[in-house]
């Protein structure tokens, strides 16, 4: 079965003890007042794209309204998907959200994929686009120099680790890309997008001594943390992103990448002119950051696809053109597509 048109997907509010109330105003109100927004817990990630068991996303509108990503998965995978090759469990194969770290995160770390596969889970990685960020908040990223697995491994149960780790100032419209096997961390102040792959495997080394929304301490997973940390790892520090035409030298429209990796790539785009968005053989998900525009699809004139704040889609692998037009002057968009692996 085809799918042939963009899908609007309905964001979905998760509750976190290091959260806060940010978020709602980073999508748009539409969004918000159709959504269960948690009104009396603090939200800590908004579901944009996702094919996880604790949420799969819904499709809000269209012919496809009220079906989940997940079954799409199942019922139209090939038009979906395309030519992208999928691991395990055959789900969506990227996570899109946004993220709001009022207190620090945990301190933590994902494995690669050769000790995945040692300690039998998914491999995750990650990059992040700071949307906002309190003056003199920081993330924490890599070991600091001189940390070796000798002296990570007699601090990391200590709440002294957090000054074995490389500390960075950020500001809105920094990148940051989170290598599997790089400790990491979020300060307090933050708003961003994340996109990571779909896998839920994450090692907490350090928690900052807190209980989670139950009243419970929450659990740390050191062994697994130390067998899956890339001692050797030198992690890109964070910073603004570099922008270029993104159809050469001379184009009105510019685009920076976030992160170039085997598995998926990220890109964030300043659009002014009209700009191909699909991508044949692989979605692509997209998030309007700022301005508004809309999707211009040839062969669909029984519905519009307004881009605007907060709003996200994902354009299927059988879709052969979804260019973006009407930009108001403002339109920034993060797109991100899983790449197709020989």
């Amino acid at each position: 079965m085809v799918i042939a048109r963009p899908l609007r997907l309905q964001p979905h509010a998760v509750p976190k003890v290091w959260g806060g109330s940010a978020l709602r105003d980073v999508l748009c109100a539409e969004d918000v007042a159709e959504s269960a927004w948690p009104e009396s817990e603090p939200v800590g990630e908004v579901l944009l794209v996702s094919d996880q068991d604790r949420h799969a996303s819904v499709i809000s509108c269209g012919p496809f309204a009220g079906r989940s990503l997940r079954g799409l998965m199942l019922s139209e995978r090939e038009a979906l998907m395309g030519a992208v090759t999928l691991d395990g469990d055959e789900q969506f194969p990227l996570v899109l959200k946004l993220v709001e770290a009022r207190t620090n995160l945990s301190l933590q770390v994902h494995p690669d994929e050769t000790a995945a596969r040692k300690l039998g889970v998914q491999p995750k990685s990650e990059c992040w686009y700071l949307l906002d960020a309190d003056p003199g908040a920081e993330v924490f990223l890599g070991l600091g120099d001189g940390v070796d697995a000798t002296s990570f491994a007699v601090g990391a149960s200590t709440p002294d680790v957090v000054d074995l780790l490389g500390r960075y100032p950020i500001r809105a419209g920094d990148g940051v890309d989170v290598s599997p096997g790089v400790v990491h961390g979020m300060g307090a102040g933050l708003v961003l997008a994340e996109v990571q792959l779909n896998s839920t495997t994450t090692y907490r080394i350090y928690d900052w001594d807190r209980v989670g929304l139950d009243g419970r301490p929450r659990e740390t997973h050191l062994d697994e943390a130390l067998r899956s940390i890339d001692f050797g790892a030198a992690p890109q520090p964070p910073g603004p992103l570099k922008f270029q035409g993104s159809g050469g030298a001379d184009s009105v429209n510019q685009i920076a990448p976030l992160r170039r990796g085997e598995r998926f790539e990220v890109d964030i785009l300043d659009v002014h002119d009209p700009e191909e968005m699909a991508s044949e053989g692989r979605p692509t998900a997209i998030l309007v950051l700022s301005g508004s525009g809309r999707l211009d699809v040839d062969g669909v004139d029984d519905e519009a696809f307004p881009l605007t704040r907060g709003g996200t889609w994902v354009l299927p692998a059988d879709l052969p053109n979804a260019r973006i037009v009407d930009a108001d002057g403002e339109l920034r968009v993060l797109r991100a597509r899983p790449t197709i692996r020989n």
